[in-house]
């Protein structure tokens, strides 16, 4: 492991003792010259030209709904997220959340040029696993990553979906409901307030409409996925240069892989329905209907969202 990325050892013992005044900044050079190196291997040159897939939005916006989906088409893996494009290497765990062996991960870790590299190796091994040749990145930060992206994965196709911030606001405040703490889930007892709920939808959906315009880009709206979920599915095959596949439709056979589909978000396995459409109108009191409008009324009525409001 690169030694930016181990732990701080304990301070031990020291034959000829620094000066107290010059302790800490030694440890702030030895944590910059860590953030340095760690930097240097995220951004290290690396392209892929294969036209993988890279799914990102706001949270609770149905991203996890367009993965379970997607993963059932013959020739597209879609693993849980992984965030690996935003930095996060948590070998361990990405072996534990994609079924493969930690000793394998560890070498592509090893062999990687840099984060982009490993990230194809990784999810590259993880697709040909379920006998696949695309994979498919789902985290909902991949849509604030995307130049990032597209500098290492030039061809790749991009879907950002986006749902009416106001009802990501409700369905995020409390989100998740439960966790797992040694085998069994308890409730979390989340409650953000209202205002950081829709600053974080207006960031995730603003970096992602700069990129309209851009062939490899794609909008989707949740509100059409739940209305007519084999137009937009077609759509978005289309787009990926996918051919179409009925086993798209059959939402009840979809499994995918097990980690995002349980407590955090059980609703993927459950038939899409309009009921959480509009739900703000119910959740919200007339105070936090004032503050989504002062935070994110422009961009809500952007995106049309305001028209039968």
């Amino acid at each position: 492991m690169p030694f930016w990325r181990q732990p701080f050892l304990p301070a031990q013992p020291e034959r000829s003792p620094l000066p107290k005044i010059l302790k800490p900044l030694r440890r702030r050079l030895e944590l910059g010259l860590r953030l340095y190196y760690a930097s240097a291997w995220a951004n290290a040159p690396y392209r892929c030209e294969a036209p993988h897939i890279v799914f990102g939005g706001a949270e609770r916006s149905g991203t996890t709904l367009l993965r379970a989906a997607m993963d059932s088409h013959p020739q597209v893996a879609a693993g849980p997220e992984s965030w690996l494009f935003v930095f996060k290497q948590d070998l361990a765990w990405l072996a534990e959340e994609y079924d493969l062996a930690l000793a394998d991960v560890r070498q592509m870790f090893k062999d990687a040029s840099g984060l982009a590299e490993f990230a194809d190796l990784f999810l590259t091994a993880a697709a040909a696993k379920q006998g696949k040749q695309l994979w498919c990145e789902k985290s909902p930060r991949n849509i604030r990553r995307l130049d990032y992206i597209w500098e290492h994965f030039p061809r790749a196709r991009v879907v950002h979906i986006i749902r009416d911030g106001r009802d990501v606001a409700c369905s995020l405040r409390n989100h998740p409901r439960h966790t797992r703490v040694n085998g069994e889930y308890v409730p979390t007892n989340i409650n953000r307030p209202i205002r950081k709920c829709i600053n974080r939808w207006a960031q995730y959906v603003s970096d992602g409409l700069r990129h309209r315009g851009d062939e490899r880009y794609l909008e989707v709206r949740y509100e059409e996925l739940a209305q007519d979920y084999e137009t937009v599915m077609r759509r978005i095959c289309d787009h990926c240069q996918l051919p179409w596949s009925d086993v798209l439709l059959q939402r009840e056979q979809v499994q995918g892989q097990r980690k995002d589909m349980e407590i955090v978000n059980p609703e993927v396995r459950k038939p899409l329905y309009n009921s959480s459409i509009g739900r703000w109108q119910r959740d919200l009191s007339a105070r936090e209907k004032e503050v989504v409008m002062k935070r994110a009324g422009t961009l809500l009525g952007e995106l049309g969202y305001l028209k039968d409001s």
